[in-house]
């Protein structure tokens, strides 16, 4: 599973911001970066008459435009994506991923406070690993100035992506599964330890099982990290 992390806070506190120099700020690093931007309103991207809308129009639930340099996907939902679901849409492939908004999410949770006033903060302290603003707050948790964003990519490696356990994420019929902690390394460790016996399967940093049933198709990612003192492991698929 990618780690991800939310970048959360009040329209126009510059969150987006926040999210431009972060990336680049990791891609400098060295990082695979994915980005995730959470609308309040469906945007309207395929446009009439393209074949993408014509598929659509016809009754498909999902189509893909695919070029040499881009891939575009076009997908009708019954209700409103989670975070983990619209990840799951990246693939796999990334270090990590950066929400903007989500502030309901399970992720962890970095906060821009335009205003310096606790009030009006969307996610209180407990929520959170940290908050970016450029007064002082009283809180226990870290601050940063909007300009330190190199402490801020630090923080987040040595803080948050250097100290998340190895983890595993199952779909079922396109949608996330949530499981407590004890059944998910019971079910990570039962299959790696069968793929760990295949003669042409070495070190295992992730890997992803898909399962059509009868009836259906049940998906499930199951990922094991290696640890890296440079920061978080590259993935790589077996």
């Amino acid at each position: 599973m990618i780690p991800l992390i939310a970048i959360v806070g009040k329209s126009g506190s510059g969150k987006t911001v926040i999210m431009e120099k972060l990336i680049a700020e990791f891609k400098a690093r060295g990082y695979r970066v994915g980005a995730i931007k959470h609308a309040h309103q469906t945007v309207e991207l395929d446009e009439p008459g393209k074949d993408s809308w014509r598929y659509s129009q016809a009754g498909s639930d999902a189509a893909v435009v695919s070029s040499p340099s881009r891939i575009t996907v076009f997908k009708n939902l019954d209700h409103e994506p989670s975070l983990e679901e619209t990840a799951l849409l990246l693939g796999d492939g990334y270090d990590l991923i950066l929400a903007e908004g989500f502030k309901q999410s399970r992720a962890p949770k970095i906060e821009v406070c335009a205003t310096g006033r606790i009030a009006e903060m969307v996610c209180g302290e407990a929520e959170l690993a940290a908050v970016i603003c450029d007064n002082a707050l009283p809180l226990k948790i870290p601050r940063f100035g909007r300009e330190q964003v190199k402490e801020i990519a630090a923080f987040i490696e040595k803080e948050m992506l250097a100290k998340m356990p190895a983890d595993m994420a199952i779909t079922v019929n396109g949608k996330p599964v949530f499981l407590k902690r004890f059944v998910k390394d019971i079910i990570a460790s039962s299959i790696l330890a069968m793929l760990g016996t295949l003669k042409s399967v070495g070190i295992i940093r992730s890997a992803q099982v898909s399962i059509r049933t009868d009836n259906g198709i049940a998906g499930s990612e199951i990922c094991k990290e290696a640890g890296s003192p440079e920061g978080w492991p590259l993935r790589e698929n077996p």
